[in-house]
């Protein structure tokens, strides 16, 4: 099931780039990353906007690219992902007019990724305001979106990559079994490693190799592995590589297709026409997870007993614990 899988390829550092002006771009005054940004979402969707939030700007994040970098899910699964993360707050594509420092002027197609959920008055403000239609100095105030829900009492919200990392490394190597409260505690420091490009395969090997004979307590060594090892921050691109351009104008687009706000109804950020698309996908039940017979290459084996095991004892989920400070 997708659940067992979340992300299982997140290869974040190969990931295909859009053309130059293009793809991803960071939306304005987003909260610090957090352990929990995703955890009101369903776990494919959670595990798609984490995948994307790692992704440099200008990254190519449509759904057919998707589907071909996160095997487990074809490209209506991922058309669907995108689409409810389009209505959770978290994406909008707009089309931006820009002038470049040589004088040119072009419309270039950019789709703005918010690890804080936004509202679609905060979107459409946000518009507004780069078309100079809000007064000057006064940009839109983040939604009340953006404090993540508790989820209901007895229900487990969908654990970070990061968690699911250190979980899976007692199958992997015995002398590593974590607890609960182990992994939480770890849980920070594997999300830093992830977030400075590491994959999960990386951070698994990195962990696991060359180990003493005897590990008596593997919470303290793979803290110290972790904290020693740590990748370093991926150097900022060359000024060459983002020409100075100034935004003259903005118009929010369906995500999936070329229509705009101008030519067609937009229901937060996605046009009639492609809404009822996905929901007839939906209701063909072509939107899950990818058959094994379908798999670029065999999915991951899941110890389906421990994996039981492991959600039966986190109902109850500790309160991640603040990072140590580092000397």
């Amino acid at each position: 099931m997708a659940a067992a899988n979340l992300s299982a390829a997140l290869r974040a550092p190969a990931h295909p780039l859009a053309k130059a002006g293009y793809g991803k771009r960071h939306a304005p005054d987003q909260a610090p990353a957090r352990a929990d940004d995703f955890a009101g979402l369903e776990p494919r969707e959670a595990a798609i906007a984490a995948y994307i939030d790692r992704l440099p700007e200008g990254a190519a994040i449509g759904y057919k690219v998707l589907a071909e970098e996160l095997p487990d899910y074809g490209q209506q699964a991922c058309r669907s992902a995108l689409d409810r993360l389009t209505r959770a707050g978290h994406l909008r594509r707009i089309r931006v007019q820009v002038t470049l420092s040589d004088g040119q002027m072009r419309w270039v197609t950019r789709t703005y990724f918010s690890r804080t959920a936004r509202d679609a008055d905060w979107w459409a403000a946000h518009v507004r305001f780069v078309r100079g239609m809000d007064a000057p100095g006064q940009p839109p105030a983040p939604a009340a979106a953006e404090t993540v829900e508790e989820p209901e009492p007895g229900v487990r919200a969908p654990r970070s990559e990061a968690y699911d990392v250190l979980a899976g490394l007692g199958r992997r190597e015995p002398r590593l079994q974590l607890s609960e409260g182990d992994c939480v505690e770890l849980e920070h420091l594997v999300g830093e490693w992830l977030a400075r490009g590491a994959g999960r395969e990386q951070i698994t090997r990195a962990l696991t190799s060359g180990l003493p004979e005897s590990v008596h307590s593997a919470g303290p060594l793979l803290r110290k592995r972790l904290e020693t090892k740590m990748p370093p921050t991926p150097a900022p691109r060359p000024e060459k590589d983002h020409p100075s351009e100034q935004i003259v104008g903005m118009v929010m687009m369906c995500l999936f297709c070329d229509e705009d706000e101008t030519t067609t109804t937009l229901d937060h950020g996605v046009c009639l026409d492609c809404k009822e698309a996905i929901a007839r996908d939906e209701a063909m039940g072509l939107t899950g997870e990818v058959p094994d017979t379908f798999l670029a290459r065999p999915r991951a084996e899941v110890d389906v007993a421990a994996r039981m095991a492991e959600l039966r004892s986190a109902t109850v989920r500790p309160v991640l614990p603040a990072p140590r400070p580092r000397r």
